[in-house]
């Protein structure tokens, strides 16, 4: 059924011309034979990578551990029955045609294929893949609220934000109990340990542009990219630790303890001792809306029934 790929630097897009999953939208402006759509994709996803790795210092999803075996970042453009994207966390060896009998180990993310050109789905759904090269944890206030944050690398601006929770209450309302609305925490976050938020740009991110011309990178503004980085960093860390105590495989944890609301105080405790430092490197002091979060302590949350994303 997906008949056409597209290759640039880690990143295979794979699509179809005819059939349930054609593209939407075929038009080739520049005559090369490829759609708009494809090259747009992968002109964004370059760009994440970019962004993230190179400039921020995530260490990129093929060159974690967990992800040893895998040799590409497959992105299939198909007609989804919901949703504008889908992440997957394991390795997948799919034996396309293109690979041979043998196929090829990879890492995989599903666009719809009929969104509106240069939307910023890619982007997201690639950094679900290093939020999943760091750390097992998968709350969604997590997953969606830090991919949402990361959309604003290329986007105009910096985010929409709230203050911060001041009780475990608020906690619950505005951060756990949430998915892409938890955003807000954590670009306030962002803005308060990081006020300047600006990335240098090379020359070459800078100018990236879509088949059109337009721009891929909308501005130099993000907030709170170290901050970022270093709760990665301390959340591989409390998975390493937790998983040894409970005796559980590294990269094998069940679905749903990855989810498991039993850790959102754990992790939140993380977030708050990464903030703390943060704040002192910035030399900030005597912030009330700082300090009353670092004085929160959440209460112990049961776990919910999750749906799919």
């Amino acid at each position: 059924m997906l008949e056409r790929i597209h290759v640039r630097d880690e990143f295979r897009i794979v699509y179809a011309l005819a059939g349930p999953h054609a593209l939407a939208d075929q038009r080739d402006l520049n005559g090369n034979g490829i759609p708009d759509k494809v090259e747009d994709v992968a002109t964004q996803l370059v760009a994440g990578r970019h962004l993230f790795s190179d400039l921020m210092g995530f260490v990129a999803p093929l060159k974690q551990p967990r992800y040893a075996q895998a040799t590409s970042i497959d992105v299939f453009l198909l007609k989804l029955e919901r949703g504008n994207g889908l992440a997957y966390d394991e390795v997948r060896n799919y034996r396309l045609g293109f690979d041979g009998a043998t196929g090829q180990c990879a890492l995989r993310i599903d666009l719809l294929n009929s969104h509106v050109n240069q939307n910023v789905t890619p982007v997201h759904e690639l950094f679900h893949l290093y939020q999943y090269g760091y750390t097992m944890f998968k709350p969604r206030w997590f997953l969606e609220g830090t991919a949402r944050w990361a959309e604003y690398a290329l986007r105009l601006g910096s985010g929409p934000q709230k203050p911060l929770p001041l009780s475990s209450a608020s906690l619950q309302e505005q951060v756990f109990g949430t998915t892409y609305a938890a955003s807000n925490f954590w670009n306030r976050l962002a803005q308060l340990l990081d006020p300047a938020g600006r990335m240098k740009l090379p020359a070459a991110v800078a100018h990236l542009a879509y088949v059109d011309g337009s721009r891929v990178v909308h501005d130099d503004e993000l907030h709170g990219a170290a901050f970022m980085k270093a709760v990665f960093e301390s959340l591989a860390s409390l998975d390493r630790d937790i998983g040894a105590q409970r005796g559980w495989p590294a990269y094998q944890w069940k679905e749903a303890d990855q989810r498991s609301a039993q850790f959102d105080a754990d992790i939140f405790g993380r977030i708050q001792s990464v903030v703390r430092l943060e704040a002192r490197r910035a030399g900030l002091a005597n912030s009330p809306e700082l300090d009353a979060f670092l004085a929160l302590t959440p209460s112990l949350q049961k776990d919910l029934i999750h749906e799919p994303e």
